[in-house]
């Protein structure tokens, strides 16, 4: 994929929404806190709702390609230069790195288990649009799925898939929304939330073969 066809993997949607959530932020940042602004609610609404879709969605990204897409790859004997590249490495990881940074290391933006539908709601919406471009990749050759995971012909492989997607999504979901409790319990203070941010980073992200 090239030019514009980039920005349709779930990894650019999560890298570009995550990059959305941090202006937003910055701009709540910059205006409340230094200027003493009264920002509106929808901008606050917004910009919660946005990184509670975000933060999940980098950890189901990382998760998904280091324990499905990558050795996919490798069983089937092809080559994973493109997705170690520097470009690559940075979308699959530095995302998760950057949203569990933000919540365990600076601002600590709530993630509200009552918001739980948000993350699922974008990701299948992610869904309906690569199954309504499939017949657009390569006409002549019938029907391109981005991700194999997602082809339809593959029968109740395709729905088993989707609820283990979901299971884990709901799964990284609750890691955010109760991070101050698994903190708590790793011991507190700045050593422990550095720890949080290398272990969750470490048990999804990957680099090499």
């Amino acid at each position: 994929m090239d030019g514009a066809r980039t920005l349709l993997p779930y990894t650019s949607w999560c890298w570009n929404l995550l990059g959305i959530s941090f202006a937003l932020n910055a701009i709540i940042a910059h205006q409340g806190g230094l200027n003493g602004v009264d920002l509106p609610q929808p901008l606050l609404r917004a910009a919660l709702l946005i990184f509670e879709i975000a933060a999940p969605s980098t950890l189901l990204v990382s998760f998904v390609v280091t324990y499905a897409i990558w050795p996919n790859i490798l069983r089937q004997g092809g080559s994973t230069k493109d997705i170690k590249s520097t470009r690559t490495l940075i979308w699959h990881n530095a995302n998760v790195i950057m949203a569990l940074t933000e919540i365990a290391l600076l601002g600590g933006i709530p993630v509200k288990l009552g918001h739980c539908a948000v993350a699922p709601m974008f990701g299948i919406a992610y869904i309906i649009m690569t199954w309504y471009i499939v017949n657009y990749w390569k006409p002549a050759e019938g029907p391109q799925f981005i991700y194999f995971f997602f082809d339809t012909t593959l029968g109740k492989t395709t729905t088993y898939v989707l609820l283990i997607l979901l299971t884990v999504m709901m799964f990284f979901y609750g890691i955010f929304a109760m991070v101050d409790l698994l903190i708590h319990h790793i011991g507190g203070g700045i050593i422990s939330h550095l720890l949080f941010v290398v272990i969750v980073s470490a048990g999804v992200c990957r680099f090499r073969d």
